[in-house]
């Protein structure tokens, strides 16, 4: 485990590394994501504009590890309708932390 850290995550790998991370796809006060903050790895689409237009294939995601200063930065390829579900769960949960900051 890294300390301190910013990380690119690869596209084909991301839905796997957030599975990975987020196993209920449920955010808490050590690891929650940012969707669809663009700059300059990524765009503004959200998770429905990926699961509704033809053009967007990806989700910018921002993965935030608070306690160990760490961060993990990408593009997700969600693509059956549980891996939309699995973002917007994590999304609601993610959420409901930041809130709670």
């Amino acid at each position: 485990m890294s300390y301190y850290s910013t990380n690119k995550i690869e596209t084909a790998k991301a839905m796997k590394t957030l599975r990975d991370i987020f196993p209920d796809g449920e955010a808490n006060e050590y690891n929650f994501v940012l969707f669809s903050t663009s700059g300059v790895h990524g765009s503004h689409c959200t998770i429905e504009d990926c699961e509704t237009k033809d053009d967007v294939d990806t989700v910018t995601i921002l993965i935030i590890k608070p306690r160990i200063v760490q961060t993990n930065y990408g593009n997700c390829r969600p693509e059956t309708p549980e891996d939309f579900e699995f973002l917007k769960k994590l999304r609601e949960t993610s959420r409901a932390v930041v809130r709670n900051f």
